[in-house]
């Protein structure tokens, strides 16, 4: 069997999947389906500033196991991270605090702390991880295992796997709608798109697309979901009302990125990556016809808009740089090397918005596995400047810590007589009521 993998240059370019037999381990299996190519609490509700994720892009680099981070004001390179074996798709939560990468080759995702640009958490997958989104009110990370044909959902609290979902076959990329109801997940061996109700995590529909559907956006207002379908050289037009293709829109050769934008001047467009043709296809998504094609670098693999919906920024594999698209003149304004081999996903956190809220209440109860509580445990609460609260549980294992200052990140420690819990590192953002700790 071939492998789907061509070296060029030292980067990949797109080549068919093939389905084989899953086999432990992901060098044996998921490189068949390879694109060519401690705890964490993040409490929901109101967001916390991380000035400097408000101005930066974060690039996989699938040959380097980093993430390079790029300053978009000035397009220059700020720090690079390693992480995971062949990271390969990235994304950011609604508050800009945290980054999740999916690593193909170790069957993880890479969690990021944006204040620190640091790895805070890790966590295990399916086989061959390929595709990562953020649900828009923050609390699950969607992420496609194309090695075992699921989509497994993690808890952005816990940053722990809730469930896993049998999908079509070898799933590439998702994305979740904007109102946070729908994931579109593409099935590249299937030529589908699976449709899944993120209420209770269930099918509710798979629709029918090109060959090798690689990539999947959303228009901003969720109308539609546009689909790159990388061997029909094509991108299908999905009316999200009824789940139907509704029109077909011939683009350049090998597409296997796409991102929608409301430009500040010219509406809606929808920007396609064309690997193989080394350019971006733009679209006018009120007309589906096709506006334009920039020429970008060599191998372009993944593109991202700023929150302003001002630039498109692309990543270019054989060049191992980022080209920035100004949307209002499609020209190319800008190139970043990453400083990292193949550079291929790439997300763009949004703006995040600076909390009002006062000071909250932590609580919870700390037990043995039976239910029963735990008297006289000590916890102790330190923020990110060193400054710890302790307080002690109740005879009922009860324990609480009064006016706790939100937008900021604590290490929570639990230990009882000969007893003692990992540290927990929490992001606090509204009050918490039942954060709960077992001895078992």
């Amino acid at each position: 069997m071939n492998t789907n993998i061509k070296s060029i240059r030292n980067c990949v370019i797109v080549k068919r999947v093939e389905k084989v037999k899953q086999v432990r381990g992901f060098n044996q299996s998921a490189w068949k389906h390879l694109l060519p190519v401690l705890l964490i609490l993040l409490l929901t509700g109101m967001s916390w500033s991380t000035t400097a994720a408000q101005t930066r892009a974060y690039v996989t680099n699938f040959f380097s196991d980093t993430v390079s981070v790029i300053n978009t004001t000035n397009n220059t390179l700020v720090t690079t991270i390693p992480v995971g074996s062949h990271p390969i798709a990235v994304a950011t939560t609604p508050d800009a605090a945290r980054v999740y990468v999916a690593n193909q080759n170790s069957a993880n995702v890479s969690v990021i702390n944006t204040a620190t640009n640091a790895v805070i958490a890790t966590v295990a997958v399916g086989i061959g991880p390929s595709g990562v989104a953020i649900t828009p009110n923050g609390t699950r990370a969607y992420v496609t295992n194309q090695g075992s044909d699921t989509v497994s959902i993690i808890n952005t609290a816990t940053n722990t796997v809730v469930t896993t979902v049998p999908v079509g076959v070898a799933p590439f990329a998702v994305v979740i709608s904007p109102n946070g109801t729908r994931a579109y997940v593409t099935n590249r061996l299937s030529n589908s798109v699976t449709v899944i109700n993120t209420a209770d995590n269930t099918i509710i529909t798979t629709i029918a697309v090109g060959v090798d559907p690689f990539a999947v956006a959303t228009s901003p207002d969720g109308t539609r979901a546009y689909v790159a379908n990388t061997y029909s050289n094509t991108v299908s037009v999905i009316d999200t009302s009824n789940n139907t293709v509704i029109a077909t829109i011939t683009v350049g050769s090998a597409p296997i990125a796409i991102a929608v934008a409301d430009t500040p001047n010219n509406g809606t467009r929808v920007y396609v990556v064309n690997q193989s043709s080394h350019n971006v296809t733009v679209i006018n998504a009120a007309t589906n016809a096709v506006i334009t094609t920039v020429a970008v670098g060599f191998y372009p693999s993944g593109v991202a808009i700023t929150s302003d919906g001002a630039s498109a920024y692309v990543t270019n594999q054989g060049s191992g740089t980022v080209s920035e698209i100004d949307t209002t003149t499609n020209a190319v304004t800008g190139t970043v090397s990453t400083n990292g081999v193949c550079p291929f996903g790439i997300a763009i956190p949004p703006d995040p918005l600076v909390p009002t809220a006062a000071p909250v209440t932590v609580g919870g109860r700390v037990m043995w596995d039976l239910g029963k509580g735990i008297f006289r445990a000590r916890l102790n609460l330190t923020d990110d400047e060193g400054n710890t609260r302790t307080t002690f549980t109740n005879p009922f294992g009860y324990y609480r810590f009064e006016g706790v200052e939100v937008g900021k990140t604590y290490i929570l420690t639990v230990s009882s007589k000969n007893h003692q819990f990992a540290p927990q590192i929490l992001t606090i953002n509204e009050e918490i009521v039942n954060l709960n700790f077992t001895m078992r």
